[in-house]
């Protein structure tokens, strides 16, 4: 009789272990998919954003992402980034602050670091979820394996006709909540490279403060 429970309870592990490895497998080629939308040419977002669960507080965004380089404009700043350098323009005060941001920098800012995030550090699987806004979704979890990851957790919505994210959540290693709602999404665009170069000629009051 123990022996019979023990092979049960190998055979039960082993079918688990299984699932779990399709689940992943299925979460790795949907996280490609969208991942290539964001590898092409050039891509274009709006998206509307809130914190910690606050949606009546959500402020409008957008953001232009060709490669590892992007445009990212909010209310509270204009970001650019060409791949090394990074300028953030503070309209309230007409600063611009220059730095070499590290990968864990990025993460803070870009809303859509999440792209390459999963290839390394993280586990994935496929959520529960299948609708989203009246549309066909797949859902897809993301856990960071070291604890002192600065982006911890990402919960992604992808529409299941085309790959593109329709929300993105994500979680800090602080237990703050991002929510990101993309509203528009327009890809394969040819983004010229100086779109993700600060121009010192459209800001020309602009203090520039180098933090490098």
């Amino acid at each position: 009789m123990k022996i019979r429970n023990i092979l049960s309870c190998i055979l039960l592990s082993v079918c688990t272990l299984g699932v779990q490895a399709q689940k992943e497998t299925q979460a790795r080629q949907l996280l490609d998919k969208t991942a290539a939308i964001f590898n092409d040419k050039g891509v274009d977002v709006k998206f509307r954003f809130w914190t910690n669960g606050n949606k009546q507080d959500q402020t409008s965004g957008s953001i232009a992402v060709k490669g590892n380089k992007f445009h990212l404009t909010t209310p509270s700043a204009i970001t650019w980034f060409d791949g090394k350098t990074q300028w953030s323009y503070l309209p309230a005060n007409q600063e611009v602050n220059v730095s070499n941001p590290t990968p864990e920098e990025l993460q803070s800012i870009n809303p859509y670091a999440f792209i390459g995030l999963y290839k390394q550090g993280y586990t994935y699987r496929v959520g529960a979820r299948k609708n989203y806004q009246g549309k066909a979704i797949d859902e897809i979890d993301l856990q960071a394996e070291n604890p002192k990851q600065e982006i911890q957790a990402v919960k992604l919505y992808v529409d299941k006709r085309n790959a593109q994210p329709l929300y993105i959540k994500i979680t800090d290693c602080n237990k703050n909540i991002n929510e990101i709602e993309v509203t528009s999404l327009k890809k394969a665009l040819l983004l010229p490279d100086n779109r993700f170069i600060f121009d010192t000629k459209q800001y020309p009051n602009a203090e520039v403060i180098d933090l490098r």
